[in-house]
Formats: C-alpha cells, sequence, structure tokens
C-alpha cells in the first residue's frame, strides 16, 4: 500500500501547478464569455452547432449547463445543443495537458470533437425541425445547478478549489487503478475492459454519461495507462457532457425526447470511437 501510494503522488504532484494554470484560464474565459455564448447561440440559429461545438470545447460544466437552459426554453436547436454536448470533454482535457507525455494527442481531440459534433449538431438539425415542452425555468435557476458556480468569489480562489478537487479525485482514482493493476494484473483487467475489441468504445460511451467529472476522469486515467485505446477514449468523452444532461433529467419534463439525446449521442459516440479503433 505504502508502494502504491508513493507511486500515485509520485505521478500527480507534478501535475498541480499545470492543473492551476489551466483552470485558471478556464474560468476566466467562462466567466467572461458566459453572456456571449448565450447570445451566439440563440441568435445565430444557422451557425448555432459551429458556435456550440466551438465554445463547448471549453471544458468547464457552465457551457453545457447553459446550453440545456437554452434547450429548455427553445432558443436553441436540438443540433445546436448535441453539439455542445459532443464538444465538452469534462476534466479530460486538464488532466492529459498536465501529463507532458499526452500533449501530442490533445490537439487531435479537439479538432475531431469539434468536426464531430458540427456534422451530427447539422445532420440531426436537417432531420428534426422542432421539439416540444411541457414547461419552462429561466436560465438563472438552470445555470444554479452548477456546482463549480460560487457567487462572491474570485477566479483565482475558484481556480485553486477546482485545482484541489480534481487533484484529490484524480488521486483516488489513480490510486484505485494502480492497486487493482497490482492485484489483478495489467493483462486481467486489460481483458475485464475487452481491450482491443470494438465493444470498448462502446462500454466507455456508457460510461462518459456519469453525470459528474467522474466519468472523464476514470476514462483519461485508463488510457494514459493504456487499458483504454484511443478510439474508446474518444467514445467515453463524446458522452461526457458534464451537467448538462443531469439538468435536463431534472428539469424537462419531456422525458422522452431525453431518451433521445442520450440515444444520439450514444449511436455517434459508438460508431466514431469504433471507426477510430480501425485508424489509431
Amino acid at each position: 500500500m505504502l508502494h502504491i501510494l508513493e507511486h500515485s503522488l509520485q505521478d500527480l504532484i507534478p501535475m498541480l501547478p499545470f492543473l492551476f494554470l489551466t483552470y485558471l484560464l478556464m474560468e476566466y474565459i467562462e466567466h467572461k464569455g458566459t453572456q456571449k455564448f448565450q447570445t451566439f447561440l440563440t441568435n445565430a440559429q444557422k451557425l448555432g452547432p459551429i458556435i456550440g461545438s466551438f465554445l463547448g470545447i471549453i471544458p468547464q460544466c457552465g457551457f453545457s449547463v447553459i446550453a440545456s437552459g437554452l434547450y429548455l426554453n427553445q432558443s436553441i436547436s436540438l443540433g445546436t445543443l448535441l453539439s455542445v454536448f459532443i464538444a465538452t470533454s469534462d476534466e479530460a482535457i486538464p488532466i492529459l495537458i498536465a501529463q507532458p507525455e499526452q500533449s501530442q494527442i490533445i490537439p487531435l481531440i479537439i479538432i475531431l470533437k469539434i468536426v464531430v459534433a458540427i456534422a451530427v449538431g447539422y445532420i440531426v438539425d436537417a432531420l428534426v425541425q422542432s421539439h416540444h415542452l411541457q414547461s419552462n425555468h429561466s436560465l438563472h435557476d438552470i445555470h444554479e445547478h452548477c456546482d463549480e458556480e460560487e457567487h462572491g468569489h474570485g477566479i483565482v480562489y475558484l481556480a485553486f478549489i477546482h485545482t484541489i478537487k480534481i487533484f484529490i479525485f484524480v488521486f483516488v482514482v489513480n490510486f484505485a487503478l494502480t492497486w487493482i493493476i497490482e492485484e489483478v494484473g495489467e493483462d486481467t483487467l486489460s481483458y475485464i475492459l475487452i481491450n482491443g475489441s470494438l465493444f470498448q468504445p462502446v462500454l466507455a460511451a456508457i460510461t462518459g454519461f456519469i453525470p459528474n467529472c467522474a466519468a472523464s476522469v476514470l476514462l483519461s486515467q485508463l488510457y494514459i495507462d493504456q487499458v483504454l485505446s484511443f478510439g474508446a477514449l474518444f467514445a467515453g468523452l463524446m458522452t461526457s457532457a458534464g451537467l448538462g444532461l443531469l439538468v435536463l433529467l431534472r428539469m424537462y419534463d419531456n422525458k422522452k425526447d431525453i431518451f433521445r439525446i442520450a440515444g444520439i449521442l450514444l449511436i455517434s459516440a459508438s460508431i466514431t470511437g469504433i471507426l477510430l479503433q480501425f485508424l489509431f
């Protein structure tokens, strides 16, 4: 246990400055860009999936939550909502940025996320013209669901708190994975997670639906430990929409539409992940 503890800390302590600087930048972007995000998506209907994919790539809960709120109020299309969800990677990007050996994979993830998000958004909008609501909610009430929103504190404080939370979470996940690998062996773990199989992206995509940072943290660590393929990682990150889906589950009365949204995410993530499995 002491060996595992020491190994986990040695791997993660160098992450702290990278995590803090990354979250500081993201807090600044989110606090400065939230209103512009709403305005862009509401006013530029035809460009919605493009704008949504570029802004959704910022890995914070705020943008997916706001997109859910705009969808609930019929301000954006289903395709635009899905483009934000698909582009969002929750905590994966900061974790990968904090690992210098993974730096080459980050631009590929971002570019592919944007391309797939735009494509799925426009395809869905071409097939689905509208959605029907039974009730509406104010954006203020919806945005309160984002547990990172702490009014009255500066971005340095928020970035610090976010860094500590994610560091602790990553440490717990990394410690648990290291212990499992020590106990059952990497080959056994790879077998359990059907490494190399076309079903792994589907399993990862289902894992991505966990409605908090747990999914993206777990997927990132499994990829760093070479247990998940790139295709599986990407499939899981396509469904990791942060708190966006949770907001819909709590506040959207049309449950059939929620299942449709989840189904489109699962199918598009699985297909994309399987295709990437052949390419990488």
